[in-house]
């Protein structure tokens, strides 16, 4: 029985997991197709170093981009799940299907600004990478290399992003022109900045200390109503000298409010410290994969 539980578990996971991935990509190839694409940007990552040495030497830019992605992917195989990589390889195939489907959207939204494409159209393309990121898979290319050095070396993505693309951009500047070199470059920390976010968002975690006189009503409160664990840390005032138990918790963002309510119930002169937390492992949390 727990083990049908658990295999329906699974499958309803992925289920989850796959309809955000279709959503991210939609989300991204509207960003590019509706606004990026016709503000004539320059590309970055592989599609980027593809488009260059087709200008450079001639070499046919699906090819290109096909050999490249081939050592990446090795790459991916040795540091990051096969699971992600699985559905990165899918979701290469379903993304082109995508930019197919939407490539005529931009005869709709005829706006002539490049500003305004490269705000709206970073802002979906970053919210739609972020979705997919979200869900543990990627589109491949640049995607990958970002995923390893997350994993490895624990090197922010949009870091990663942002100074690859730099240096791609930069020699399309030289090749195309710096004005739409500059546009892209704007549109690229867009979407960097809105993927981040969105990749970070719904799952962050608070690290709360309490300062109270009533440390063990609160505290058991707080593993009986709200499910978390509490750990003592002795303290003693600076001023006053008097030795007292400080409460240590890491919550659910979206359970602060509830915790608050709790607290000043009980206490209503405690002293609540709210800071943010980059990552929780184990006790009831879920580590982030990337």
């Amino acid at each position: 029985m727990v083990d049908k539980f658990i295999s329906l578990k699974n499958k309803y996971d992925n289920l989850i997991r796959f309809l955000l991935m279709f959503f991210g990509i939609f989300l991204s190839a509207i960003g590019i197709n509706a606004f990026l694409t016709p503000a004539k940007l320059l590309s970055g990552g592989v599609a980027g170093i593809s488009v260059i040495l087709n200008q450079v030497f001639g070499f046919n830019q699906g090819i290109c981009t096909f050999l490249i992605n081939i050592p990446i992917f090795l790459v991916g195989i040795k540091y990051l799940d096969k699971k992600f990589l699985i559905f990165s390889f899918i979701n290469m195939f379903l993304f082109s299907f995508a930019l197919g489907i939407t490539q005529d959207l931009y005869k709709y939204i005829n706006l002539n600004d490049p500003m305004i494409q490269c705000i709206y159209g970073g802002i979906l393309n970053g919210a739609g990478v972020g979705i997919i990121f979200k869900s543990q898979a990627c589109v491949g290319g640049l995607d990958i290399v970002a995923a390893c050095g997350k994993r490895q070396f624990n090197i922010e993505m949009k870091n990663t992003f942002l100074s690859v693309n730099f240096f791609v951009v930069s020699l399309g500047g030289i090749l195309f022109g710096f004005k739409p070199a500059l546009y892209t470059l704007i549109a690229m920390y867009l979407t960097s900045h809105v993927m981040d976010i969105v990749k970070d968002s719904f799952n962050s975690q608070k690290s709360i200390i309490v300062v109270t006189d009533f440390d063990k009503k609160i505290a058991e409160n707080i593993m009986v109503k709200l499910g978390r664990g509490v750990t003592y840390l002795e303290a003693e005032g600076a001023y006053t000298h008097h030795k007292k138990k400080i409460l240590y918790c890491i919550v659910k963002s979206s359970e602060i409010a509830r915790f608050k309510d709790l607290v000043y119930s009980i206490d209503d002169k405690s002293l609540v410290c709210i800071n943010d937390v980059n990552e929780v492992r184990g006790g009831g949390f879920k580590g982030k994969y990337l």
